[in-house]
């Protein structure tokens, strides 16, 4: 798998904190989908067990994750981040190792991904419901970073290659094969 070098993401993390600490939450829940792509490289997906990026608005991130996923980690930044990981095993609350990183009761952004499974215990554990982050991962996103801005020039130079060769595919007379139906 191909993803950006861990400083890309430290800074996508750093700028989530900023955005919850500027929206006046305690942090930002963050479970499997393209924001945990996004913020740490994960392409981790989500279960009937937690798994979540906890994000405060002052502090250290954390992620919560069952002890028996802990392998879809592995291509993530997470490593070279020093993402402290909250492994948790079936009959333990990860609400309780979320609500830790939030520093206890508290009011968060969670991102759209979120099943209910999920929130609804979160937010029964943080004695508050908690918020869409959207704006915040959108606010990010918005402005690419130069890594984005690189990706995104090779992609557009792929693309530009392709187009320059579809004239030789071209030419008067040729037209679509017909695909029969089967008989």
């Amino acid at each position: 798998m191909t993803r950006f070098p861990h400083q890309v993401y430290a800074r996508r993390l750093a700028a989530a904190a900023a955005g919850a600490a500027q929206a006046g939450l305690a942090g930002l829940v963050v479970t499997p989908g393209y924001d945990l792509r996004y913020l740490i490289g994960s392409r981790a997906q989500t279960f009937e067990r937690l798994t979540a990026l906890v994000i405060p608005a002052t502090g250290e991130a954390v992620m919560v994750i069952p002890r028996l996923e802990l392998a879809s980690l592995r291509d993530s930044a997470a490593g070279e981040l020093g993402l402290t990981v909250q492994d948790w095993v079936d009959g333990e609350n990860p609400g309780d190792l979320v609500a830790l990183a939030l520093g206890g009761h508290a009011r968060v952004a969670v991102t759209d991904s979120m099943p209910a499974l999920h929130l609804l215990p979160l937010a029964e554990r943080l004695g508050a419901i908690p918020v869409l982050g959207t704006d915040i991962m959108a606010g990010l996103r918005m402005i690419k970073d130069p890594a984005e801005i690189d990706a995104l020039r090779t992609a557009g130079a792929a693309i530009d290659r392709v187009h320059a060769r579809v004239p030789q595919f071209l030419a008067p007379g040729l037209s679509l094969i017909h695909i029969s139906e089967p008989t």
